[in-house]
C-alpha cells in the first residue's frame, strides 16, 4: 500500500517538473505582457504557465487510473466529470494567462462546469450535520448548492495565489485531507486522483517556492480548485458525508479568512470586489518585516493547524474538534489584544471608508480612461500630460516621476513644499518593462493617511497598466521620448492628430 501511494506521487511529480521544466526552457509565455504585475510580491517577469505542469501531472495519474479500475463502476461517469471539468477549468484559465476575459464571462463558465458536474454524478444531495444523527437533503436544491460550492472553492484558490507557494502549499496540504478521507473509506479512486494532485502540485512547487521562476496562473488554480471541490463531492458518495465538506472547509480556513475579509474590506471601501491589492494577510506579514520565505512557511503552519481541524471533524467522530477550536478563538482574541484593537478605531476606520467611497469610485473611473487613452496618446509626453489631469482630480497636489533617466513633475499651484509636515508623501517603484519611481504628494488637510495610500495605489496601477496599453498597441516601451506608431487608417489618424491635451 505504502509503496503504491508513493508510487502515484513520484509519478505525478516527475511529470508535473518535467513539463514546468520544459516550458521554461522553451520560454514559453515569457511574453512583455506578463511585464507589469502590479500587485505580485515578486520583481521581473514570470511566466504563468505552471498549470501546465500541474494538470500535466495529474492526466497521467488519472489514465493510469482509468486503466487500472472496473469500467462496469456504478460511479465512473463522476470519475470523469473529475477530470473532465479539470481540463475545462484549466483551459478557461490558461485562456485568461494570455487573454482578459472578463468576470462575467468567466463566471458563466464556472457556472457551467459545475452545473455539468452535478449532472453526472458529483452533487450535494445531503449533508450530516456534525456531532448529530441529522442529514440535510437538499432536493430541488442540490444543484444550486453544487455550483455554490464548485465556483467558491475554485475562486478561493486563485485569489491567495499572490505569494510564491501559498496556493500551491495549500492546495497540496488539502489533497492529502482529501486522500486520507477516501482511503480510509477505501475509496480507491478518489484518493488515487489525490495522491497524483499532490504528486502534480509538489512537482510544480519545486519551480515555484520563493524565489519563484514560475507561477501557476489562473489555470493551475482553477484546475486545483475543482479537483478539491469534486474529489470532496466523490468522497462523500463513498459515504464520508460529514467529512467531504466539513472536512475541507475547515482545512480552508484561511483561505476563506483571507478572501472574505478582502470581499467585506472592498465593499466598504467602494472598490471592486475582486480587484486585486495589497491587502491580503501575506501583504500584511511582508509589511510587518518578514521575507517570502518566512511568511509562505508561517502561513503554511497556519493552514497546517486548519488541516488537523479537517482531520479531527472526521476521526474519533469529531469529539477533539471543539478543543482544537477553542485553543484557535483564544489565540485569535491574544492576537487582537496585542493589536490593540478598539471599537473606537474601527468605528473611525469604517467611518472613512464609507466617506471614501465616492473618491475611490472616481479614482477607479478616472484609471479605467486614462489606460484606454493610451490608445489614442500620439506621443508618451502627451500621456504624461493626461496623467496630470488624473492626479489632480485624485486629489495630489505634486507628483514626480522618474522613468528612463528622465524626470518629470506636476506641481498645483500654491502646493506645500515636499518637506512639508502638512503634506502626505510616498514613493512607489515602477515595474515592468520600463522601471523608474513614482512619488506622490496630497495635503494631509484633504484625505486621511489610509485614503491617501489606496489613491496613490490607484495611480500607480493606471500608470501601469496604461504602459503595458501603449507596449500592446505600439509595441514599443513607454517613455517620455515615445512616439505612437502611425495609423494607416485615415479616420484614426484625423482623431489622433486632433487629440491634443490641453491642461
Amino acid at each position: 500500500m505504502l509503496f503504491n501511494i508513493l508510487l502515484f506521487i513520484l509519478l505525478g511529480c516527475a511529470v508535473s517538473w518535467f513539463v514546468t521544466d520544459l516550458l521554461l526552457r522553451l520560454k514559453f509565455g515569457q511574453t512583455t505582457s506578463n511585464a507589469q504585475q502590479h500587485h505580485h510580491t515578486h520583481s521581473g517577469v514570470v511566466p504563468r504557465i505552471g498549470g501546465a505542469g500541474i494538470i500535466g501531472g495529474f492526466a497521467v495519474i488519472y489514465f493510469v487510473c482509468f486503466f487500472m479500475y472496473d469500467a462496469s463502476d456504478n460511479y465512473s461517469v463522476a470519475h470523469f466529470a473529475v477530470f473532465g471539468g479539470a481540463a475545462g477549468a484549466f483551459f478557461l484559465g490558461l485562456i485568461d494567462d494570455f487573454f482578459t476575459i472578463r468576470a462575467k464571462f468567466k463566471l458563466l463558465i464556472q457556472v457551467v462546469l459545475a452545473v455539468s458536474a452535478h449532472f453526472c454524478g458529483l452533487s450535494i444531495e445531503r449533508l450530516g450535520v456534525p456531532f448529530s444523527d441529522i442529514t440535510l437533503h437538499f432536493g430541488v436544491f442540490s444543484l444550486f448548492a453544487t455550483t455554490i460550492w464548485f465556483v467558491a472553492v475554485m475562486n478561493l484558490i486563485n485569489l491567495i495565489d499572490g505569494l510564491d507557494g501559498l496556493a500551491g502549499g495549500i492546495g497540496c496540504m488539502l489533497m492529502v485531507l482529501l486522500a486520507y478521507l477516501a482511503l480510509s473509506k477505501g475509496a480507491f479512486i478518489p484518493g488515487v486522483l489525490a495522491l497524483g494532485m499532490i504528486g502534480a502540485i509538489v512537482g510544480f512547487l519545486f519551480h515555484n517556492f520563493p524565489p519563484a521562476k514560475v507561477y501557476m496562473g489562473d489555470s493551475g488554480a482553477y484546475s486545483i480548485g475543482y479537483v478539491i471541490a469534486a474529489l470532496s463531492l466523490l468522497n462523500a458518495e463513498k459515504g464520508a458525508v460529514i467529512a467531504a465538506l466539513v472536512g475541507p472547509a475547515l482545512a480552508l480556513a484561511l483561505p476563506i479568512a483571507d478572501v472574505s475579509y478582502a470581499i467585506v474590506r472592498r465593499a466598504v471601501q467602494g472598490l471592486p470586489l475582486f480587484r486585486a491589492d495589497r491587502g491580503h494577510i501575506h501583504h500584511l506579514l511582508m509589511r510587518l518585516g518578514l521575507n517570502r520565505t518566512k511568511t509562505v512557511l508561517l502561513l503554511y503552519a497556519i493552514s497546517l493547524v486548519a488541516l488537523v481541524a479537517g482531520l479531527l471533524a472526521f476521526a474519533h467522530e469529531g469529539r477533539y474538534l471543539p478543543i482544537l477550536l477553542g485553543a484557535v478563538l483564544f489565540v485569535l482574541l491574544l492576537v487582537l489584544r496585542g493589536q490593540k484593537i478598539s471599537l473606537t478605531a474601527l468605528q473611525g476606520y469604517l467611518s472613512d471608508s464609507l466617506d471614501s467611497r465616492v473618491d475611490i469610485r472616481n479614482a477607479i473611473s478616472l484609471k479605467n480612461w486614462f489606460v484606454l487613452e493610451a490608445e489614442r496618446a500620439d506621443t508618451g509626453s502627451h500621456l504624461w500630460t493626461d496623467f496630470h489631469f488624473i492626479l489632480k482630480k485624485m486629489g495630489f497636489c505634486r507628483a514626480e516621476i522618474f522613468l528612463d533617466g528622465l524626470h518629470r513633475s506636476f506641481i498645483l499651484p500654491e502646493a506645500p513644499e515636499p518637506d512639508s509636515q502638512d503634506i502626505f508623501c510616498l514613493e512607489q517603484n515602477i515595474r515592468g518593462v520600463s522601471d523608474g519611481r513614482l512619488v506622490l504628494y496630497a495635503e494631509k488637510d484633504n484625505c486621511s493617511s489610509r485614503r491617501f495610500h489606496l489613491l496613490a495605489d490607484i495611480a500607480l496601477e493606471a500608470w501601469l497598466e496604461a504602459s503595458a496599453h501603449w507596449l500592446e498597441t505600439n509595441d514599443a516601451p513607454l517613455t517620455f521620448e515615445a512616439v505612437a506608431k502611425p495609423i494607416r487608417n485615415y479616420s484614426a489618424q484625423k482623431v489622433r492628430n486632433l487629440y491634443r491635451p490641453t491642461y
